[in-house]
């Protein structure tokens, strides 16, 4: 972990700033905090980092002994942070009439191995795929669940980073730091505003935006793509058709946390059309 302490004028203000940053989930995750020493920092820091790990470990698609990917034909008990999440993007499942869905992970290793490859998977590839797609095939009982399909495979790339944004900040509050800012690569969690200004100020989309209790996250295709024959191909997939969302357009999400942010600027990659239902019912803003 590396830690720096950003010191201003004592007389400026009471507090002092810290930044530290760990590699976590695939990126390097950078937190902003404001705190009364730096040994409350560095206790706080410890235990963000020491969160987002413990999520990973749970919620990781890519680790094989993570909690995500023992799920499988077996009634299995669910923790806390596996369920929330999946109970969350079932929902979402439904509102979005299937643009988001995390059960689409066939169809995502698929376009995975085509960025290796350098060419999209071929229909048939896709159409041997579907029948393992669906959210309905996460079957619930009490604190329990299993999957239903032969062959389904769940990611969570769309939503994870930004609940583990949302979670690392209630551990810094568990710890007194109310001024506080972390940043999953593209999702963007804040807490109060630092203390001398009014709201944080992130750059998402290509926009510096203010922010203060709320999330943003920013979704597209400027990092991860494959460019085939003219066409530019998103690591975002459409889980109603397999294909991968083509262009270069992003979208940014304003939301009441990271959750549902990170979602939601998935969805509306796959489907802009659904913006009015996704802003009335999420309580979200179009950047």
């Amino acid at each position: 972990m590396v830690l720096a302490c950003l010191c201003g004028p004592v007389t400026a203000a009471p507090l002092e700033r810290y930044e530290a940053s760990e590699p976590h989930m695939g990126t390097v995750v950078r937190i902003t905090l404001y705190a009364n020493s730096a040994g409350q920092a560095q206790r706080a820091f410890l235990a963000a980092f020491a969160r987002i790990a413990g999520i990973d470990e749970r919620l990781s698609d890519y680790k094989p002994s993570s909690e995500l990917n023992s799920l499988g034909a077996a009634w299995r008990p669910v923790s806390h942070d596996l369920a929330r999440v999946l109970r969350f993007s079932q929902e979402l499942a439904r509102r979005s009439n299937g643009a988001f869905d995390i059960t689409a992970g066939p169809y995502v290793r698929l376009w995975r191995a085509a960025r290796r490859n350098g060419r999209p998977p071929g229909e048939a590839d896709i159409e041997a795929a579907r029948p393992a797609v669906g959210s309905m095939g996460i079957e619930w009982r009490g604190a329990q669940a299993r999957l239903t399909r032969p062959g389904m495979q769940l990611d969570l790339g769309g939503v994870a980073k930004g609940y583990a944004a949302d979670e690392a900040l209630a551990a810094l509050r568990r710890h007194g730091i109310r001024r506080a800012l972390v940043a999953v690569s593209g999702d963007i969690a804040a807490g109060d505003a630092p203390p001398d200004r009014t709201a944080w100020r992130v750059e998402a989309g290509g926009r510096v935006h203010q922010l203060r209790y709320g999330a943003i996250s920013t979704s597209g295709s400027r990092e991860q793509f494959l460019d085939f024959n003219g066409t530019r191909y998103s690591h975002i997939v459409d889980p109603r058709t397999g294909r991968a969302v083509t262009g270069t357009d992003e979208v940014t999400v304003l939301a009441r946390d990271g959750m549902t942010a990170d979602a939601l600027a998935t969805a509306l990659s796959v489907d802009a059309s659904l913006g009015a239902v996704l802003i009335r019912r999420y309580k979200i803003r179009i950047l």
